[in-house]
Parts: C-alpha cells; sequence; structure tokens
C-alpha cells in the first residue's frame, strides 16, 4: 500500500499548494483603486507587488495604463516606450528561459506580451498623443503599428478592427484622407471577418466614415457600392474639412479578464503523481455598455467598436493545444526525472516526483488594466467653447454616472476625451474565482 501512502501526501502537498499566490491573486487591490477612480493609488499597489525581472514589460504595461488613467500622458508613453523597447530585447529568446519554461513551467519565460496586448500598446500610446494633441505623434505610432500588423499575419489575429479605425483616425485628423480611406476599409474588413463571439458589429460610424471619404476623395463608383449595401443608412452631409470641429469621445469601460491556473492531476499505478497545468481566462461583467454625450440640444452616443475580453478568450484558446502539447512534454521530462532518481534512491524519486509536481503552474500572467470594452462616439460641433456632459448607462438603460468636461475646438479641429470606468462590481468579481 505504500503507493497509496504517497499519493495521500502528494494530495496533501497539492492542497497546500492550492493556497500560494498566483499573479491573478494581488490584482484586485489594485483593481478596487482603480474602481474608485483612484490611479494614483493603484500605482502604488502595483510598483510594490510587480518588480520582477520577468514581469518587466507587464510592469510597464500596466504602470503605462494607470498613468493614462490619471492623465499623465507624457509619463505613459515613456512607459510605453520602454517595453517596447524591452520587448524587442526579449523577443530574441534566452535559451535558459527557453529551458526553463520547457522543463519547470511557463512563468520562466519573460513576459512579452500576447499578440494582441502588443496591438493595444500602439493603440493606447497613439490616443495618448491624440489626447496630448500632437496627432503627428500618433501618426508614428500608428506606422509602427501597421509594421506589427503586417509582421503578425493579420487577417488570423483576433482585435485588429478597433486598431485599423484608430489609424484611420489619425490620418484623417492630420488631413490625410486617401490614408485615412484605407485603414477605414481595413477596419471594415477585420469586422467582417470577426467571429460572433467578439460581440462586436460593424459600428453604423464606420459605415457612415466609408461614405464620407469615398464622396469626398471622389470614389464615386466605391461611394456608389457602399450606398447599395447601407441603403437604410443617412448619407452624411458634405465635408468641406474646415467649417466645423468634432469631439472624439472615447469610453474604455470595464476590465479585461483575468488569467488563472486550472490543475489536471493523476496518479500512476507505481505511485507516481502526474499534473498538468492550464491558464483559463474568467470573463467578468462591464458594469457601463454605452455612453450618451449632450451640449445645448445636440446629442450622440457610443458604439462598441471592441470586446478586449473577447479577444483575449478567443486568443487563448486557439493557443491551447501548443499549450497543451508544452505542458505534455513537461511531463514526461517530469517522469524521465522521477524514474532517474528512484532508481538511486525510492525516497529521492518521490522528492522530484513532488518538485515536478509543485512546479507546474500556468502562466496566468495579463495586462489587466487593459478595459473589457472600447467604446466611441464622434460629435461634429461648431469652433468655440463647448461644456459636454456625459451620462453612462447600464445594460437597462439606467445613468449610473455623470461626467462633465469643458474644452475649447478650433475650425476643423479634433479634440479626443476619454474615460476610462472600471466599475466596483467589476473589479469584485474578478476576486469570486
Amino acid at each position: 500500500m505504500k503507493w497509496q501512502y504517497r499519493a495521500a501526501i502528494a494530495a496533501t502537498l497539492l492542497a497546500v499548494l492550492g493556497g500560494c499566490a498566483t499573479y491573478s491573486d494581488w490584482v484586485g487591490l489594485m483593481e478596487r483603486e482603480m474602481a474608485a477612480e483612484k490611479p494614483d493609488a493603484a500605482l502604488e499597489i502595483l510598483d510594490k507587488h510587480l518588480d520582477g525581472r520577468r514581469d518587466r514589460v507587464l510592469y510597464l504595461l500596466n504602470r503605462a495604463m494607470l498613468l493614462r488613467m490619471a492623465g499623465r500622458f507624457e509619463d505613459s508613453n515613456r512607459a510605453f516606450e520602454m517595453a517596447k523597447t524591452l520587448i524587442d530585447q526579449l523577443m530574441a529568446v534566452s535559451v535558459s528561459e527557453q529551458g526553463g519554461a520547457f522543463t519547470v513551467n511557463e512563468m520562466m519565460r519573460s513576459y512579452t506580451g500576447e499578440p494582441f496586448e502588443r496591438i493595444f500598446l500602439h493603440v493606447y500610446a497613439a490616443l495618448n498623443y491624440l489626447e496630448l494633441g500632437r496627432p503627428a505623434d500618433a501618426r508614428v505610432e500608428v506606422l509602427q503599428m501597421d509594421g506589427l500588423l503586417n509582421g503578425l499575419e493579420e487577417k488570423a489575429l483576433p482585435g485588429t478592427a478597433f486598431a485599423r479605425y484608430l489609424s484611420g483616425l489619425v490620418y484623417e485628423t492630420l488631413g490625410e484622407w486617401d490614408d485615412a480611406l484605407i485603414d477605414y476599409r481595413k477596419a471594415f474588413q477585420a469586422y467582417a471577418r470577426y467571429p460572433e463571439a467578439f460581440h462586436a458589429t460593424m459600428p453604423a460610424q464606420l459605415k457612415s466614415d466609408l461614405l464620407r471619404l469615398t464622396r469626398r476623395v471622389g470614389l464615386t463608383e466605391e461611394y456608389a457600392d457602399y450606398e447599395r449595401r447601407w441603403g437604410g443608412l443617412a448619407a452624411p452631409a458634405p465635408d468641406d474639412g474646415k467649417a466645423r470641429g468634432e469631439l472624439v469621445f472615447l469610453l474604455h469601460s470595464g476590465l479585461a479578464p483575468l488569467k488563472y491556473s486550472e490543475n489536471v492531476s493523476a496518479v500512476t499505478p507505481d505511485g507516481e503523481l502526474v499534473t498538468l497545468s492550464m491558464p483559463y481566462y474568467v470573463p467578468r461583467a462591464v458594469q457601463v455598455i454605452s455612453a450618451s454625450l449632450y451640449e445645448n440640444g445636440g446629442a450622440a452616443a457610443t458604439q462598441m467598436y471592441e470586446d478586449v475580453g473577447a479577444i483575449a478568450q478567443y486568443a487563448l484558446e486557439r493557443r491551447k493545444p501548443v499549450l497543451l502539447a508544452r505542458a505534455i512534454a513537461r511531463a514526461a521530462l517530469k517522469h524521465e526525472a522521477t524514474e532517474a532518481a528512484r532508481k538511486q534512491d525510492d525516497a529521492l524519486g518521490f522528492i522530484v516526483n513532488m518538485a515536478g509536481v509543485l512546479s507546474e503552474r500556468a502562466d496566468t500572467r495579463a495586462w489587466t488594466t487593459l478595459p473589457g470594452r472600447i467604446l466611441l462616439a464622434r460629435m461634429p460641433l461648431e469652433p468655440g467653447s463647448h461644456v459636454i456632459r456625459v451620462e453612462l448607462k447600464d445594460r437597462s438603460g439606467n445613468a449610473v454616472a455623470e461626467r462633465e468636461y469643458a474644452f475649447d475646438l478650433g475650425e476643423g479641429d479634433k479634440h479626443f476625451i476619454s474615460l476610462h470606468w472600471v466599475g466596483g462590481q467589476v473589479a469584485a468579481e474578478g476576486r469570486r474565482h
């Protein structure tokens, strides 16, 4: 009955291991400060808990987002630039880290971000520049993003539609109509490829933008084709590009899902414990799903452009076969090590087996300060001073909060405003798993 005794000890060790902290466990503290709209306090928690060498990129991404929430756009972009530089360095993968990930667990690898996270790095850096009133710098950022998208085989990649739409907005802000139209077309194509799981249909605003710009640059056949497709959509007013300005309001609602580790264990007939660990996401509800903008009888409403939570889950599901293959390979190597140790000493074999089991961990790291959803509204306005009231609404259409923004708008200018809304319920939900 020796093997049953060892299995009982192993089960006890696993129960103890279940109480050990993973990356996700401390994030709730940070999220509560974010929900209370205290990004500086959230930064203090981040600085305290996430400073390891292998997590440096993750630290910089989260720090950049929290700085952005605090309105410190230049500091945010400095952190994004540091993250980009470090990612480039780490992509030349360390042989020792690869070996550690293959033989111990995935957490031995330095975090370089999921492909969709690296896209959002450029998205938010560009938004920082737009909110600083520096569209030319935002243009440099979207050009870098274009290179990344082309290198990642965009058609097979989730989460590119809003990135392309934002690129179009940047070019349009600079009066580069042809380039804006190119990226609006790419956004259109990306939305058409999105599966139903993404919950993001083609925004009506994008259709209006395609109609407006094809007419502006004189592409009469393409304009007519869009008119035939979207007959129920009101044609945009003629655009002289000068008389009116525009408010572009972005709502970054909720938080991206948290990633957890799930273990599957079995005991072999000779008493060896084998464990595989795989990551999974827990979806989180988004409290605010729309916003309405009001000023002097004028109104506009947000449309959803990206469901970041759905994109994260889709990306992980696509990677799971590779992660499972790695986990099985690790289990095989650990089994060989256990057998080799057991030949020398039975107790040593047991210790090696337990070390292999206790070291098996899925990679639960993720850019958790990303929003759950990205919504956007475009509101044409006359040049001059404006005070806009923004009403945030839940799924039932009830107003849960209001914000007011005052700004001056020049002739033909675009003014960009972002609001990050976490919501206390959203921050709390992630801790129940």
